[in-house]
């Protein structure tokens, strides 16, 4: 039997996988005990696992491309990072808005939430806009920091529109909102969500989170759905609900079960940086983030 280890995981949301792993008993047989913390915000997120308050976070790639390789970023520090599993493909990551904002006009005439204004999402969701012929440099933004605190603020009427996937997008689109268009509408090979660790994390350790991961993300891709829904909806209705596991088996937008993160993957991330005029790097910086 493996030494038992505790591993703490940064999260913006619940993770499927992680409730999965839990379910089936797989971090107890791997010797692990995995902890998790909500994040407010990706700064927050980078911060704590820069502290090492965190051991593994659960995040954009996006935000490890920006952490991972330049000081130009929230904490003025570039960090020692690595993508260690892809995870999805988006979970249906679109711009949803209120039921009242029906045209572009409305669009542009409504405050838009993002995590923070250069994050991943935001230039996203600014690539979004043209897509449906908005002026991004018309639109008011405000940071609101984490996806489930700007789904909170968008039924709030706080804001007319935001960036939502996974469970706040199902919450959101149940609660009356509008999807206008989704990352695989412009980037069919957008990756969503990695796991991501510092570089001298332990081998043997990553190894046996990552064998938990595999085998949990297996469960979720293939196990009998109404007992996939039953085990996610003891984590929230909307974990449990069929619109969330039809994402998670989206070959377009949900899990993905190759765990290995291309260059590729991550030039799609750099042509949204590029096309909205931010920070972005070149290959062989790429291949670093992802390197074994």
């Amino acid at each position: 039997m493996p030494e038992s280890r505790v591993i703490t995981i940064g999260q913006f949301s619940e993770s499927p996988v992680l409730v999965a792993a839990a379910h089936l008993g797989l971090p107890a047989e791997a010797g692990l005990t995995l902890r998790t913390e909500r994040v407010a915000s990706s700064p927050a997120q980078f911060g704590s696992l820069a502290r090492g308050d965190l051991d593994l976070v659960i995040t954009s790639p996006d935000n490890v491309l920006l952490y991972g390789t330049t000081a130009t970023n929230p904490l003025g520090a570039m960090l020692d990072l690595r993508m260690v599993r892809a995870i999805d493909r988006g979970l249906g990551l679109a711009l949803v808005t209120r039921p009242e904002v029906v045209t572009t006009a409305d669009l542009q005439a409504s405050v838009l939430g993002v995590d923070v204004t250069r994050s991943g999402f935001a230039l996203l969701l600014y690539r979004m806009l043209g897509h449906v012929g908005v002026d991004r440099a018309a639109v008011e933004l405000r940071e609101l920091g984490s996806t489930p605190r700007r789904a909170e603020a968008l039924l709030a009427a706080e804001i007319g529109g935001t960036i939502l996937n996974a469970e706040s997008r199902v919450r959101a689109l149940r609660a009356g909102m509008t999807a206008w268009v989704s990352s695989a509408d412009l980037y069919p090979d957008y990756l969503g969500t990695v796991l991501a660790a510092p570089t001298g994390t332990d081998h043997d350790l990553l190894d046996r989170v990552l064998a938990v991961w595999a085998r949990a993300t297996d469960w979720l891709a293939h196990a009998p759905a109404a007992e996939v829904r039953e085990v996610l909806s003891r984590s929230s209705a909307e974990l449990g609900s069929p619109e969330y596991l039809e994402l998670l088996r989206s070959p377009a937008l949900g899990l993905v079960e190759q765990p290995v993160v291309s260059v590729h993957d991550l030039r799609v991330l750099t042509s949204i940086r590029r096309a909205s005029g931010a920070y972005a790097p070149d290959d062989d910086v790429l291949a670093g983030l992802v390197a074994s």
